[in-house]
C-alpha cells in the first residue's frame, strides 16, 4: 500500500486540455504569419490577420466557442516566425497555428497537426532571363528562409542535378525576395503557392518566373499541442465539415483565387478528409 502511494504521489500531474486553458482564459490564442500571403499575413486595409489558414482558423475559434458553451469567445491574435511558431505550440502560448506549416514526422515529435488544409510543393523562382529551371543555377545565387523544409528539399534538388549553387539563407521568404528585387542573388526558393503570395503581397517585378520543377511535397497543416486529443477532434471535426460541406470552394475562391483553380491532388486531399460525423 505505502508503495501505491508513493508511486501516486511521484506521477506527473494531468496537463490541463486546451479547451480548459481557452475557458479560464476566456479567449483563444492564434498563431499566425505576417507576411504568409496568401495563406497567413496582415491587411494592408486594417493590419487585421487574413488569408486561408488564418480564415480556417477563426472557424476553428467558433467551433471552440460553441463547444465550451459562452456567446462569444475573443480571438488573440499572435504573430509568429518560422523560428518561433513550433515552440510556441509546444509551450503553449498559442492554442492554434495557422500559417503555412508543413506536417512531417520530425515536427511530430514536437506538436500534433490537425487533418491537412493544403498540399503544395516547393521550387524556385527567378529572373526567367537568368534561369528557368534547376540546372540553370550552376554557380548561381539563391535565397531560402531558414527554419523552413524547403532548405533541405532545395540541397537535395540541386544535389541530384549535380547543381552547385551558393544558397544564402535568410530569417523569412520575404526578406530573401528583397535580396531578389535588389539583384543580391539571382533566384528564391520555398513553397509554389508562397513564391506567389510574396511575389503579390511585397511587389510585382517584371521578368520574373516559377520553375515547373517540384523539389519536395509539402502537405500543410494546423499545428496544435502534443497530447490533446479532445482539442485535436474538434480541430478536425471543423475541418471535417468544412470539406464535407463544400465550404471550402467558397474558400478557397476567396484567398487562392489567383493561383487558379484546384490542382486535382487538392481535389482528391478535400475529398479525403471529408470525414463523416
Amino acid at each position: 500500500m505505502l508503495l501505491l502511494v508513493a508511486a501516486l504521489c511521484a506521477a506527473p500531474l494531468v496537463q490541463a486540455g486546451t479547451l480548459d486553458d481557452i475557458r479560464k482564459r476566456g479567449a483563444m490564442r492564434l498563431g499566425y504569419a505576417e507576411s504568409k500571403a496568401p495563406f497567413s499575413f496582415n491587411a494592408k486595409d486594417d493590419g487585421q490577420p487574413a488569408g486561408f489558414s488564418v480564415e480556417l482558423c477563426k472557424r476553428v475559434a467558433a467551433a471552440a466557442m460553441r463547444s465550451l458553451g459562452v456567446p462569444s469567445l475573443p480571438v488573440e491574435w499572435v504573430p509568429l516566425d518560422p523560428d518561433s511558431r513550433l515552440e510556441a505550440v509546444a509551450s503553449a502560448r498559442v492554442d492554434l497555428e495557422g500559417g503555412t506549416t508543413t506536417a512531417t514526422l520530425l515536427r511530430r515529435r514536437q506538436v500534433d497537426f490537425s487533418l491537412p488544409i493544403f498540399v503544395d510543393g516547393a521550387t524556385v523562382m527567378g529572373r526567367a532571363a537568368v534561369a528557368k529551371r534547376i540546372s540553370d543555377l550552376q554557380g548561381r545565387r539563391i535565397a531560402v528562409a531558414e527554419s523552413t523544409t524547403t532548405v533541405q528539399a532545395l540541397d537535395q534538388g540541386l544535389a541530384r542535378q549535380q547543381v552547385k549553387a551558393e544558397v544564402v539563407r535568410t530569417r523569412t521568404l520575404a526578406q530573401a525576395f528583397d535580396l531578389l528585387k535588389t539583384g543580391q542573388v539571382d533566384a528564391i526558393a520555398g513553397d509554389r503557392t508562397a513564391l506567389v503570395g510574396v511575389y503579390l503581397l511585397e511587389g510585382r517585378i517584371d521578368g520574373l518566373a516559377v520553375f515547373e520543377e517540384l523539389l519536395s511535397y509539402e502537405p500543410y497543416a494546423l499545428a496544435l499541442r502534443r497530447g490533446d486529443s479532445d482539442f485535436r477532434l474538434l480541430v478536425d471535426t471543423a475541418l471535417a465539415e468544412i470539406y464535407r460541406t463544400g465550404e471550402i470552394d467558397s474558400i478557397f475562391k476567396t484567398w487562392l483565387a489567383p493561383l487558379g483553380p484546384p490542382s486535382p491532388v487538392l481535389v482528391a486531399l478535400y475529398l479525403l478528409n471529408a470525414l463523416p460525423e
